[in-house]
């Protein structure tokens, strides 16, 4: 067994997620790239999973995102998400809408904002996300 699954075997068995060779194999796919598409994480699969089918990549990664394993970014052209691993760091990103490059942004600009939300509303915020699009300066 490789570090990478005894990594993600842990995370999984702490977020009482059960810990299946497609799971994995999701998550090693992700691991290889910023972002991607369920339909291109099932593409990188399915010559190694001959039972694995684009609705058990999405429901894998609904499982894996309502646990907060991998993120689902905003929409993009044609209504597809992208998905990566959770950073370990609070982020905000520049997503390139041509190639779907991804670009963390060092600072947070919405820290103040959010306690100025929590002292008008009355909300006590656990959190916010942040993604800016546009093109990136190799698509220009």
């Amino acid at each position: 067994m490789t570090d990478f699954e005894e990594c993600y075997k842990a995370m999984l068995k702490s977020r009482g997620i059960k810990s299946t060779k497609q799971r994995l194999a999701v998550l090693e796919v992700l691991c290889k790239s910023d972002a991607l598409t369920a339909e291109e994480i099932f593409l990188n699969l399915r010559d190694s999973f001959l039972n694995l089918s684009l609705s058990t990549v999405y429901r894998i990664l609904d499982t894996l995102s309502k646990n907060s394993v991998v993120t689902k970014s905003g929409l993009m052209e044609g209504g597809r998400a992208l998905y990566e691993i959770t950073p370990a760091a609070h982020r905000h990103n520049l997503i390139c809408e041509k190639c779907h490059k991804i670009t963390p942004l060092r600072d947070c600009p919405l820290a103040e904002y959010e306690n100025e939300i929590e002292k008008i509303t009355g909300y006590a915020i656990s959190g916010h996300k942040l993604e800016v699009y546009g093109i990136c300066p190799n698509c220009k």
